[in-house]
């Protein structure tokens, strides 16, 4: 079996992410044969990274990337990208938003793909969410096009390695568009990629503060069309 690398960026989740940290070795190694597990702190202020050391300081398959200051998720995944050796990676957000059982499921699809997108089809996210969600992808539309993918932000990617590291190696975008930058870098490259619905539940507590990532992503959606 080639060499997958799992990459999760974390930014203060000393307590989450030392929970799930452990659930997500024992699947590793019980699904895959080779495997890396990257897991990249992104300028933490709690204890997180002591936390992942002490976690995963008997596993040699498992390495931490840490700095200072906090830089973005953009910033983390790219980091964790281009740190990796798999033939296949995948990113995941560390509240394990999506199980680990749909990992095996992207993988199978990326057999015939360049990219796999997980879409995370009809939300459960609080109501205000989903409206802010509908405005970010009429605006994402107008501005970069996109238009024939359900869900461009959902935390779930695979990627053939090789074609993962080149295009992250391009992108500029450090927080929450990265991943719309990502998609339109490997449609002007003509890549094939597909949608998968996966299932996805809202984690309370999540990091990601939709309406300030709205507030922003006028200026990054305007930065990938004028650098790219």
């Amino acid at each position: 079996m080639s060499k997958l690398s799992v990459i999760i960026p974390a930014y203060n989740e000393e307590k989450r992410l030392g929970s799930n940290l452990s659930s997500v070795l024992k699947y590793l190694h019980k699904n895959f044969s080779s495997f890396e597990l990257i897991i990249v702190d992104d300028g933490s202020t709690d204890s997180m990274a002591k936390s992942v050391r002490l976690a995963i300081a008997k596993d040699s398959r498992a390495r931490l990337i840490s700095y200072k200051p906090n830089r973005g998720k953009g910033y983390a995944v790219r980091n964790g990208v281009l740190a990796s050796q798999g033939e296949q990676v995948l990113f995941m957000d560390a509240d394990l938003s999506t199980p680990l059982v749909e990992i095996p499921k992207i993988l199978t699809k990326l057999e015939s793909a360049d990219i796999v997108i997980g879409s995370r089809g009809k939300s459960d996210a609080p109501f205000g969410r989903q409206v802010a969600s509908f405005i970010f992808d009429q605006i994402k539309y107008m501005m970069v096009g996109l238009r024939r993918f359900r869900d461009t932000q959902c935390g779930f990617k695979a990627f053939r390695g090789e074609i993962a590291r080149k295009l992250f190696a391009k992108s500029q975008v450090d927080r929450f568009m990265f991943d719309v930058e990502i998609l339109y870098l490997a449609e002007k490259s003509k890549l094939k990629i597909i949608e998968l619905h996966v299932d996805w539940s809202d984690v309370p507590d999540s990091k990601v503060r939709f309406w300030e990532g709205v507030v922003n992503m006028f200026r990054d959606l305007w930065r990938i069309r004028s650098i790219h």
